[in-house]
């Protein structure tokens, strides 16, 4: 595993991947809108709305979610309509146009973001406008990973009612001095160290010249150590980019460094952290004060399209999610006493919002980083009866999935693989995508990947043995799988999301003659080369 670098597509097979995927999704769609229309009459004459109704013993509330596009924002918008509330949601104009959170029955009102990388101060401006016109008394940030900084700033300046008289929204993201030192990589170890919690072997560089002078220093060297290169800001090319450095030779290993697509810069740190070969794992972990409210461990992998409740694994992996949750608030608790010791006190500091973790242990448990927005591992709580009251300090107690929870996966992604590895041959695949092949015939699941109780990989999808109609028997019949996004009274998120969002999206790439390497159906983000 010296080098493990996956080929890009060109902008034409990319264009061929557009085009077989708009078919599929043009083809199917007859059928995705009877089930839609047929389930949305259902439910309305039934007079279901998104579960059993409001609470009355719980004051109506008017709670913003931005981030739409991704699942984890369609989780929270029908948590909080089930208990009664009213939903505004938003997203950014280039993405979130056609999201499919906005054509949800939970949804009261939606509102378009100017794109926060464009012009800092108006996005915060407009979200400082939507808090104040709407009256929202609570703002749940779907940050995507680009935006979290910004929307802790945003919140910092409502919180301080910079909103022309008002004020009182409960923002549901740290502020700047928190989110800062927990977001960017770097700072994360440097809380770790100083609250003596082990973490990988890791340097940050800032050149070529800074990565092989660690790498080939004699420290180094007696460590014995590999080490992985992840880049400090967003970086979509260099993502599947697994080489193991120091390579064979120091000629090697500079050259390899000068070469990779995003430069070693100040401007674009890069972190060396060593290699651990043990099983992954992530979690969602929403706190308020210091406390969690919210928890689930899931095992994880590079791209992650199913999500298991270790809980549900063996008693080994339950075990193993106790002892994540243990280490999470122990974190917390930690964290916080520090920020007391120090003076820290007012509600700039208050650790409230998402502190959701990645694992990884061999021998320990090392946190790999920290995720100040919510997970998507949050589809597990799809079903869960009052996430919004944990959410909102109503109710005491940790909200957790309920025993016997089945995976959630996406349908809209494990469907096109499935069939294309029904239809399309072996030898075809390069022609296609250069990653095809890969994807379609994964390896056996290493070791470290298995779990002992079952001997499968939890975070397959599809399993490499199913065909279509087994597929499509497994989510409709069988149930070993739900889809994360599927509510038969909120049925028209998904045909969004299946025959306007990704047609749409992927559509745009080839008007542009962007090539791109894969898509997340989960989050809406293409990964563009």
């Amino acid at each position: 595993m010296a080098h493990e670098t996956k080929a890009r597509p060109t902008p034409l097979q990319s264009c061929i991947c557009t085009l077989l995927l708009t078919s599929l999704s043009l083809l199917l769609s007859p059928i995705t809108m009877f089930v839609t229309v047929t389930c949305y009459i259902a439910s309305f004459l039934a007079n279901s709305h998104l579960g059993p109704g409001r609470d009355l013993r719980v004051r109506r509330r008017t709670i913003l979610v931005t981030g739409a596009r991704a699942n984890k924002a369609l989780i929270l918008i029908r948590a909080f309509k089930r208990e009664g509330h009213r939903v505004i949601a938003a997203d950014e104009e280039k993405w979130g146009k056609y999201a499919m959170s906005r054509f949800s029955r939970g949804v009261d009102s939606y509102w378009l973001l100017p794109d926060p990388h464009v012009d800092e101060r108006h996005y915060i401006d407009v979200m400082k406008t939507i808090v104040a016109k709407e009256g929202v008394d609570a703002w749940v940030p779907c940050s995507s990973v680009q935006a979290t900084m910004i929307d802790s700033e945003a919140a910092k300046e409502i919180r301080e009612g910079r909103l022309g008289g008002l004020q009182g929204c409960d923002c549901f993201i740290p502020e700047p001095s928190i989110a800062g030192t927990l977001h960017w990589k770097d700072n994360f170890e440097g809380i770790l160290k100083e609250l003596s919690i082990p973490v990988p072997d890791s340097k940050v560089v800032t050149s070529v010249k800074d990565a092989v002078d660690f790498l080939y220093s004699p420290q180094t060297a007696n460590k014995g150590h590999k080490y992985l290169l992840k880049c400090l800001t967003l970086d979509d090319l260099g993502r599947d980019n697994f080489t193991l450095f120091p390579l064979d030779t120091r000629e090697e290993t500079l050259k390899h460094l000068s070469d990779i697509p995003t430069p070693i810069t100040q401007k674009d740190p890069f972190l060396l952290q060593q290699f651990l070969r043990g099983p992954e794992y992530c979690t969602h972990v929403a706190a308020r004060d210091g406390r969690i409210v919210a928890f689930v461990a899931c095992r994880s992998n590079q791209l992650l399209m199913r999500y298991a409740d270790v809980t549900n694994l063996g008693e080994e992996e339950s075990a193993m999610g106790a002892q994540m949750k243990h280490w999470s608030q122990r974190f917390l608790d930690l964290y916080k006493a520090k920020l007391e010791g120090e003076g820290k006190t007012g509600p700039e500091y208050a650790l409230t919002g998402h502190f959701s973790f990645d694992f990884i242990y061999e021998q320990t448990l090392y946190a790999l980083e920290c995720n100040v927005r919510p997970h998507t591992a949050i589809v597990l709580f799809s079903s869960f009866p009052n996430l919004a009251s944990h959410y909102l300090g109503h109710v005491s107690g940790i909200a957790q999935p309920s025993p016997g929870t089945v995976p959630r996966s996406w349908l809209t992604h494990a469907l096109p693989l499935t069939i294309a590895r029904t239809l399309i041959p072996p030898s075809w695949c390069r022609y296609i995508h250069p990653q095809l092949h890969s994807t379609l015939y994964p390896p056996p699941p290493s070791s470290f990947q298995r779990v002992k109780s079952t001997n499968e990989d939890p975070t397959a999808s599809p399993p490499p043995s199913v065909g279509p109609v087994s597929l499509l028997k497994s989510y409709l019949i069988n149930a070993t799988d739900k889809d994360g996004v599927w509510d038969w009274t909120d049925p028209v998120p998904f045909f969004v999301l299946c025959h306007v969002t990704w047609p749409w999206l992927l559509w745009n790439r080839m008007r542009r003659g962007v090539a791109w390497s894969r898509v997340n159906v989960s989050t809406a983000r293409v990964f563009e080369c």
